[in-house]
């Protein structure tokens, strides 16, 4: 009533209340005639969703857009439908601004309950979490960190700690110089990183994926470093008597091409790196294993992944059992291969919203464990980055494991 007694009041309003709608009208129309464009070419346009003013200009500068809108509940239901299975997260974290990217899980040595998720952020560090989601530490003094692993009971000052290792991503892009590698231990009893790093070890080419190792044959812990533009550098780690971890170079490779994860198979000595535009492929994780390597799988005719290949992650079953798992960050699916053998392809899944957690999408790095990590993950738990989360900032993900065994792998 009120709008219409300012009507009344203000004829003029009306116009403009008329003129407004008919911009309305006109932007829709213009909207719907070019999606109705790109439905009608899309044998020869990319399929992935963005706004409509960026398939607007794309339209305007080459004749063809190089995206089309897509509508996420009718996105949900072609995944639901188009074979690939789906299971659905029980648990996230808490949203951090800085671009999250990739997480590591730390098992508690007494209380798998109290066990962590540690995420990178590219622009701001790394975030500490239990099991629930929530933020229990975030250190961000010592830059922006891109991936991240860890591994066991590495011998500190005469004691075992667990190592924390991340690539240093804003000590290349923010302060002008070599990225260099992050190194932590984890406080059992505060559940909290401390810092170990010893003399800098340098990423010099620019590595921004990391993994460990460590050897059967000898004991000794290695971090992988893969880069940007195709070489992969072996680290040993050791103690320099201050407390601290140092690193001395071992082996050195290029691949090619352009490469971000990488994940090592202790039990069975192998590497196995992503490339991103091509597939995955398995070296000898030895430092002395040479360049000789198999390509497990591939994104071109006959493969089974789609570019960007992202993130590696083993899940270490009994008596040589498991499996390798690689994030597709173009489909946002994950890709299941059996961990020994030839690495035979098993499987392929999404993960769809549920438990009023949103769906995943684009994820970069993720992680698994066969460990139970209390009653919310009794047989483990994977986890994922989600890239666009329902709450603004991206951020990670928990699927407990036995939904993926039951749903996915059938068991």
């Amino acid at each position: 009533m009120k709008l219409k007694k300012s009507y009344d009041q203000h004829p003029r309003a009306r116009y403009l209340s008329v003129g407004i709608i008919s911009i309305v009208i006109i932007v829709l129309g213009s909207i719907l005639s070019l999606s109705m464009f790109a439905f009608t070419n899309k044998n020869t346009c990319l399929d992935k969703p963005v706004t409509a003013e960026a398939l607007l200009a794309s339209t305007m500068n080459s004749g063809c857009p190089d995206f089309v809108i897509t509508d996420s509940n009718s996105t949900k239901a072609d995944k639901e439908n188009s074979g690939v299975v789906t299971v659905s997260p029980l648990v996230e974290t808490q949203p951090h601004e800085g671009n999250a990217d990739d997480p590591a899980i730390w098992i508690h040595p007494t209380d798998p309950a109290k066990s962590l998720i540690i995420g990178t952020y590219k622009r701001a560090g790394l975030g500490v979490y239990d099991l629930a989601g929530n933020e229990l530490q975030f250190l961000d003094q010592d830059g922006g960190m891109n991936n991240v692993d860890l591994h066991y009971e590495f011998l500190l000052g005469g004691e075992p700690v667990d190592l924390v290792v991340a690539t240093n991503w804003s000590s290349d892009r923010l302060k002008n110089r070599d990225p260099i590698v992050a190194i932590y231990k984890v406080n059992p009893s505060t559940r909290r990183l401390e810092n170990v790093m010893g003399d800098p070890i340098p990423a010099s080419m620019g590595e921004i994926g990391i993994c460990t190792y460590r050897s059967r044959a000898t004991g000794k812990y290695y971090v992988f470093m893969s880069g940007g533009g195709g070489p992969v550098e072996q680290w040993e780690l050791f103690d320099n008597g201050r407390g601290q971890v140092n690193g001395k170079l071992v082996r050195s490779f290029d691949i090619g091409l352009r490469t971000e994860s990488c994940v090592a198979d202790d039990e069975f000595a192998y590497l196995y790196v992503s490339k991103e535009d091509e597939g995955i492929w398995k070296y000898g994780a030895e430092p002395d294993d040479g360049t000789s390597h198999v390509q497990v799988d591939t994104t071109g005719t006959g493969g089974h992944l789609t570019a960007d290949v992202e993130g590696l992650t083993l899940y270490y079953g009994s008596n040589g059992t498991g499996y390798l798992i690689a994030s597709c960050q173009g489909s946002s699916e994950y890709v299941v291969y059996e961990r020994h053998g030839n690495n035979d392809y098993l499987t392929t899944f999404r993960i769809l919203a549920g438990s009023g957690i949103d769906e995943v999408f684009e994820t970069d790095g993720i992680d698994v464990t066969s460990s139970p990590l209390g009653p919310t993950f009794p047989q483990g738990a994977f986890i994922v980055h989600d890239d666009i989360n329902d709450m603004g900032q991206n951020n990670y993900k928990l699927v407990p494991w036995h939904e993926i065994a039951s749903t996915v792998l059938g068991q």
